[in-house]
């Protein structure tokens, strides 16, 4: 069987982002890569598990939406210079990129990657953490999945053998 390699790639979305809503490409690249970072781990349409839903769309706006106001009045209560937005905002585009810690209520430094394998060491009996491929190689691949062949709403009761089974083997794509 034949993959739909339609799938659009950051740049596109982006650009389309730029059309859509003024600015450069290069305004909205971040967001589109973070959506289809998941594709890293998982090549097909499954990887869309990750973001492409309501919460993922939620995790991006907490993840790249900068409170402006809040901003303009810190410029108009400390004087300062128009640039400082500017300046700012570049602090926390650099801050995604690079920032690995956060700082505890005693002024120590701590990765934020160990916080993150603690709790899912915690939530699987400190025996190990799951791959992303461990959930997704057991999933299969619904119609409406794959670029919205079908919608959710109207395979209710549609039975498991209408669906494509996919998985992946020693780095082979099988679908059945």
């Amino acid at each position: 069987m034949k993959l739909n390699c339609n799938m659009a790639k950051s740049d596109i979305h982006a650009l389309s982002s730029s059309k859509n809503f003024g600015g450069d490409p290069s305004d909205y690249i971040e967001i589109h890569e973070m959506m289809d970072s998941s594709k890293s781990f998982l090549a097909d349409n499954r990887h869309r598990t990750i973001f492409h839903h309501t919460a993922g769309i939620y995790y991006m706006q907490k993840m790249f939406g900068i409170d402006f106001g809040a901003i303009d009045e810190l410029k108009k209560k400390y004087n300062l210079p128009d640039d400082f937005t500017n300046d700012l905002i570049d602090l926390f585009k650099r801050n995604r990129a690079q920032g690995v810690h956060v700082m505890n209520s005693e002024g120590k430094k701590v990765h934020v990657r160990d916080i993150a394998e603690q709790h899912v060491l915690e939530d699987f009996r400190n025996k190990f953490i799951p791959s992303l491929n461990d959930y997704l190689s057991n999933m299969n691949l619904q119609m409406w999945m794959d670029n919205a062949m079908g919608s959710p709403q109207s395979k209710l009761g549609q039975s498991d053998s209408d669906a494509r089974k996919i998985s992946i083997n020693n780095g082979t794509l099988n679908i059945d």
